[in-house]
C-alpha cells in the first residue's frame, strides 16, 4: 500500500509442510497473486521449501528491471589502483 509502485513484490504462504494445519488453501494464494499481478509461493522456511527459488525469483525479477549504466570516465576504479598516489604498504 505504501510502497513505490515499480517495487518488486511476491506473495508467499508458509508452513506448507504442515498441511494437516492449512488455514489458506492454495488456490486462494495463487488467485490474490493473480489479482494483485505478483508470483506466489507456497514455501515452508523449517523444511527449506522453496526458499531459495523465491529469492533467486525475486532477486533475478529486481535485476531484470534494474537499468544498466554505462561507465563514467570520472569514477574511479579502487580495484586496479589507478588514481591511487601517495600509498604506501608500511607496517606499524
Amino acid at each position: 500500500q505504501h510502497a513505490n509502485e515499480d517495487v518488486e513484490r511476491m506473495l508467499l504462504g508458509n508452513k506448507c509442510d504442515m498441511e494437516d494445519k492449512r488455514v489458506v488453501p492454495k488456490a486462494k494464494g495463487e488467485q490474490i497473486a493473480r489479482e494483485h499481478g505478483i508470483r506466489f509461493f507456497e514455501t515452508s522456511a523449517k523444511a527449506n521449501i522453496n526458499i531459495e527459488k523465491a529469492f533467486l525469483t525475486l532477486a533475478e525479477d529486481i535485476l531484470r528491471k534494474t537499468p544498466v549504466k554505462e561507465p563514467n570516465s570520472e569514477n574511479v576504479d579502487i580495484s586496479s589502483g589507478s588514481g591511487v598516489t601517495g600509498w604506501k604498504s608500511k607496517c606499524c
